[in-house]
């Protein structure tokens, strides 16, 4: 007797794509690809969870009202690698905006992928050292912009959802 559906797939790591804006003051996105010089990337969602016992029952209630998205990175330092270059333009800057999209195209159809598209603020914690990096944070701002993504020759174009 099979327990697992036939169906199931493993995924990988590459399905998963995050691209930066490296121009996110204008009016049209300059998205790079968050990756080189980077062998680990997740994001952290931070639940924020209230929780209150009201006098008159004996369980407590729950909201999670909120997720503190942030992902934390170490990135080799690649001349010419975009990311890089606008990450370390931005070393000794406070709110450092930018955008992000992140793409899941293992699930996707016809070169259109579900994407999720969210404005950030960077802030370096580290750099240099013996390895040549730079260690920084990408907190999530605001409200996510759910959508899709279609990707030619390397560069994604967002369109959001009605």
């Amino acid at each position: 007797m099979a327990i697992i559906p036939n169906d199931i797939e493993k995924l990988k790591r590459s399905q998963f794509l995050s691209y930066l804006d490296t121009t996110p003051t204008g009016n049209s996105r300059t998205w790079a690809v968050l990756g080189v010089g980077i062998t680990e990337y997740g994001v952290a969602y931070n639940p924020q969870v209230d929780t209150e016992k009201w006098i008159i029952e004996d369980n407590s209630r729950t909201d999670h009202s909120s997720n503190q998205k942030q992902g934390s990175v170490t990135q080799k330092c690649y001349k010419n690698d975009p990311v890089f270059t606008f990450v370390n333009n931005g070393r000794d800057k406070l709110n450092y905006k930018s955008h992000i999209l992140d793409i899941d195209t293992w699930n996707g159809t016809e070169g259109s992928y579900p994407a999720k598209m969210n404005d950030v603020i960077i802030t370096v914690n580290n750099y240099m050292g013996e390895n040549a990096e730079i260690e920084y944070d990408i907190y999530y701002d605001g409200d996510t912009v759910e959508g899709t993504v279609t990707i030619v020759e390397g560069v994604p174009t967002f369109t959001p959802s009605a």
